[in-house]
């Protein structure tokens, strides 16, 4: 052995000698500065179920009850933090969901069964093929040509077109789908990097703000018929004349913040001298274009037919991968479906379902909300107070749908003691579970968004709680647009 090798084996064998003369409490404080912030944040999540599952109820709890609030805990701290990839994260929410008392294999799943993991996969390969047809390239040159290669220029005009295009494809989802690839192919060709700020916003904008251009209208999507049913049923133009107002403003105030917040935009590759000729629309495309309107017409008539928004989806979707009318192959199809996006919308649509049967949704929103009782003296602060704890709600209730159900008759209720109008009260929190969302997995459309790429948790946070800020300001600016409108705060 060399001088050298002796020396390295002695050095060695020294710092193991040292290791074992530690005292435990200084190889624990060895191990714990091992750890990384992501593992701290694994054992938290795991801790939290284990805490909530061994340890006896809380009033108004029962031991399943309090073993799905502390699953609904853990995913929602790997969820937030990203410690573990989203898919993951569903995975074990789905094993933790599993090993709590009194929960059967068919509870743990029973939200792939929904309609909206479907929606969601007939909307991805409507997406996908949008952009396999060319179609994507052609409304890229398009929005490339309209904004003369100006970033800046693009999004704006993307924020202005949103709510008129809610109004052509009412579905946020299908236009996510639709707009994702287009505006993709378009901050390619303005040559701007993938990690910029300009894709950041765009993406962000899409995937937070584009949802609420569909609850503007009654037909939009599920948030505003399970509202308006539960506040005793609206016509069309009657949701319109109370919504649409707040929800535009929310749109433009919080694209205004997003552009403030996010930093100056790359400034792009500018508008081409010479403009390529237009060529006519390919086979493919047409067929696509006939495939979208036809699920549209589908969407836009249920009123005949009563189909389930997803079978217009699935009918799309089989339509253009089947081999003469289709323009995507199966094996394509497959590269595009994210495990992680069906895994995570599944699993949280999951476990929505376990809070709401179990009772802990129930319990958790009578909790926060009421905190709120003794808030009845003071009208505009209570209004505050609940969009706060509505939020809150909201980060446990995913499920857009399930979260109104529960909200809703509780707020009346407070209301009603605080001698406020139900109405309104069921109006704002319809708004605040649309507009604060501060991870990605709260909602379908802005998880599509996310597993674009060009964002994470932490933006989502940032204009999350901006947009929190924002609904105070313009729910309480709508108190008296509602008032003109016959809905006053103050009475019944």
């Amino acid at each position: 052995m060399s001088n050298g090798e002796a020396s390295a084996a002695t050095l060695s064998a020294s710092v193991k000698a040292e290791d074992v003369r530690k005292s435990p409490v200084e190889a624990a404080r060895t191990a714990a500065k091992n750890i990384t912030a992501k593992e701290w944040w694994i054992v938290a999540a795991l801790a939290a179920y284990a805490l909530a599952r061994f340890a006896p109820p809380l009033q108004g709890l029962t031991d399943i009850s309090q073993a799905v609030l502390g699953v609904m805990l853990a995913g929602t701290i790997l969820w937030i933090t990203e410690a573990v990839p989203i898919g993951a994260t569903a995975v074990v929410v789905l094993v933790l969901l599993g090993l709590s008392p009194g929960m059967r294999l068919s509870d743990a799943v029973g939200g792939f069964a929904s309609d909206v993991v479907f929606f969601l996969i007939g909307a991805v390969a409507i997406g996908t093929a949008v952009e396999a047809s060319g179609l994507a390239e052609r409304a890229a040159r398009f929005l490339h040509r309209g904004a003369r290669g100006n970033p800046t220029r693009l999004f704006a005009q993307m924020m202005l077109g949103l709510p008129p295009l809610a109004l052509l494809i009412p579905s946020a989802i299908t236009r996510n789908a639709i707009l994702i690839p287009a505006y993709r192919e378009a901050l390619d060709t303005m040559r701007v990097s993938h990690s910029g700020r300009v894709g950041r916003a765009v993406m962000l904008a899409l995937g937070m703000l584009n949802p609420l251009a569909s609850s503007a209208l009654l037909t939009g999507g599920i948030t505003s018929i399970t509202a308006a049913t539960l506040l005793g049923g609206f016509s069309w133009a009657r949701w319109f004349a109370l919504m649409a107002l707040p929800y535009y403003a929310l749109i433009f105030l919080g694209g205004l913040y997003l552009r403030l917040t996010i930093g100056k935009f790359e400034s792009g590759a500018g508008e081409s001298a010479e403009r390529p000729a237009r060529k006519p629309l390919s086979p493919a495309e047409i067929r696509v274009l006939a495939v979208l309107a036809l699920t549209s017409l589908l969407w836009l008539t249920d009123s005949i037919h009563h189909l389930s928004p997803a079978i217009p989806a699935l009918i799309g979707a089989a339509l253009l991968i089947f081999p003469r009318t289709g323009v995507l192959s199966w094996k394509a199809f497959e590269t595009k479906l994210s495990w992680g996006l069906i895994l995570t919308v599944g699993t949280s649509l999951s476990l929505a379902a376990a809070m709401t049967k179990s009772g802990a949704a129930a319990w958790l929103g009578q909790e926060f909300l009421g905190l709120l009782s003794g808030m009845t003296a003071h009208p505009l602060m209570l209004v505050v107070l609940l969009i706060v704890a509505v939020a809150v709600v909201h980060l446990a209730i995913t499920n857009l749908a399930a979260c109104i159900a529960l909200l809703m008759p509780i707020t009346m209720t407070i209301a009603q003691a605080a001698g406020l109008n139900p109405i309104v009260c069921g109006l704002v929190i319809t708004i605040v579970v649309d507009a604060v969302i501060l991870y990605p997995v709260q909602t379908a459309a802005n998880l599509l968004a996310y597993e674009s790429g060009y964002f994470d948790a932490a933006d989502v946070r940032r204009l999350g709680a901006g947009m929190l800020v924002l609904t105070i300001v313009v729910a309480l600016a709508s108190l008296p647009y509602w008032a003109l409108l016959g809905l006053p705060l103050l009475g019944q």
